[in-house]
């Protein structure tokens, strides 16, 4: 992708979450925006939020590291760096929860070629102190088909 440009992409986004033996998996798909502003790349894109709404999504990534911010009915701004545990808050309509990360796995890739590419993402989640188990993200994109 090259300096400044902008692209419709189309995303698919797996989640999984491990804790106490038990697996809970998301799976979803929607239209976003994917850029590039100098050496910094976003993705961008709105989900609804069963029982809660509707979400607006950034996610930056840099070398150093992601950050995703939430706005809406939801809202978070967390950062996530590689073999590091940063903090965070989430406000959601059932109140404001203290958060807390621990990177495991970041690992960006885009094919300029094939207009595709993939974002993955694990890390251990604390909410209000408590562990809340091993998260995943993946999302897969690739531009959108006018």
């Amino acid at each position: 992708m090259d300096q400044d440009t902008e692209l419709s992409v189309a995303l698919a986004i797996s989640s999984e979450v491990h804790f106490s033996g038990e697996k809970e998996k998301h799976y979803t798909e929607t239209d976003g925006k994917l850029y590039k502003r100098g050496d910094v790349t976003y993705l961008q894109y709105k989900e609804e939020i069963e029982g809660a709404g509707s979400v607006n999504n950034v996610i930056k990534i840099t070398h150093a590291g992601i950050l995703i911010i939430r706005s809406g009915s939801v809202s978070m701004k967390q950062k996530y760096l590689i073999g590091q545990t940063t903090k965070g808050m989430y406000d959601s309509p059932y109140g404001q929860l203290w958060m807390e990360t621990t990177t495991h796995e970041m690992n960006f890739r885009w094919n300029q070629q094939n207009q595709t590419g993939d974002l993955k993402l694990a890390y251990e989640l604390v909410l209000q102190g408590e562990h809340t188990g091993t998260h995943r993200i993946k999302i897969n994109f690739q531009e959108a088909k006018a």
